[in-house]
Order: structure tokens, then C-alpha cells, then sequence
């Protein structure tokens, strides 16, 4: 068993997200009784040192599924001469909870009579498989217009849109990629 089954498996499981707690309490609670045992001291020692690795694990434990379900962006490319191109990205991404999607966006960045401005290309919803997994490639025809300089695209767990921009150094920011055109 490694951590991506155990995420999965807490995903799709609530009892066992529920059990798991519960247990961790009982375990405390039996190691406080062992206090009025013989031998108090050894045993304050010992307990004391079983509840600081229990918190130690959680810690752990928290920090490694706090950037569980992150998307990537993979094989961008863009194929074709300019004005008729195609546009295909991989959007990849592990532990994704049941319930949750990863939205996908592609843009082209433009600059026309001196202003500057945005084209929307794809807007996308992905959901997970029974696993937690999205691994999926999107590909796209397009007529480039005059003036379109640049593609991003942008991806991002449901409800982080908006909280980041992509140059943020933040466990919420979206991944993004951002490619000249030809």
C-alpha cells in the first residue's frame, strides 16, 4: 500500500476518514490511563513520547495531502502553420477527490491598435476516474487571428480559480503554461 492508494482510498471512503480519527483519540485515551499504572514515571516518559510521534504522524500526514490533487499541464504543442493550427495539452493530475473537477482554460493573448486583450479558446470541467485520477489530452483547431501573440493555458483545482495567480508561490496556484505562437 503507498500514499496514492491511501488518498484515493480516503477520498472515496468517508467511514475510513471518520475510523481513522476515532482510533488515533483511543489510542491517547488508553495511553492517559496508563498513567495510574506502577511505575508512573517510565510510563509518563513513554506515553508522552507516544503522543508526540501521533502528532508528529498527523503533521506529516497533513502536509503531504495538502497538495494532493494538484493538476500539471504536459505535451503542449501546436502543430500547423499559421493562420490554420492545432493546440493539444495533457491535463494529469492524482488523488482528485470524488466530488471535486479540475477546470481548464486556454486563452490567446493579443495586441490590436495598441490595446491588449484576451481570446477564450477552451473551457473545460474534467472529473476524475474511479481512481482520483484525470489524465486527459485536449486538442484543439484554431484559426489564429492578426495580432495573437501568445497561448496560456491554465488549470486548477475546483474552487482555486481566482485565489492565485499563476506566478504565486502558494500550494492554491493554478498550473500554467504560457507559449508563443508562430
Amino acid at each position: 500500500m503507498n500514499s496514492e492508494r491511501l488518498f484515493v482510498a480516503l477520498n472515496n471512503h468517508t467511514w475510513l476518514t471518520l475510523l481513522a480519527p476515532a482510533l488515533a483519540i483511543t489510542a491517547v485515551a488508553l495511553s492517559f490511563y496508563a498513567y495510574f499504572a506502577r511505575q508512573r514515571v517510565l510510563l509518563l516518559i513513554g506515553s508522552s513520547a507516544y503522543v508526540a510521534g501521533l502528532v508528529a504522524s498527523l503533521i506529516v500526514a497533513t502536509l503531504a495531502a495538502g497538495g494532493n490533487g494538484r493538476p500539471t499541464v504536459t505535451s503542449v504543442s501546436i502543430k500547423g502553420q499559421r493562420p490554420h493550427v492545432s493546440l493539444a495539452f495533457t491535463v494529469r493530475a492524482v488523488g482528485v477527490d470524488r466530488n471535486d473537477h479540475v477546470a481548464a482554460f486556454a486563452q490567446t493573448l493579443y495586441t490590436s491598435h495598441g490595446d491588449q486583450g484576451t481570446t477564450e479558446l477552451y473551457s473545460g470541467s474534467l472529473r476524475p476516474d474511479d481512481m482520483g485520477q484525470i489524465d486527459q489530452t485536449v486538442t484543439i483547431p484554431l484559426t489564429l487571428k492578426q495580432g495573437e501573440t501568445h497561448l496560456t493555458i491554465n488549470v486548477s483545482n475546483s474552487g482555486d480559480k481566482g485565489k492565485s495567480q499563476c506566478t504565486t508561490r502558494s500550494p492554491t496556484a493554478p498550473a500554467c503554461v504560457t507559449v508563443r505562437l508562430p
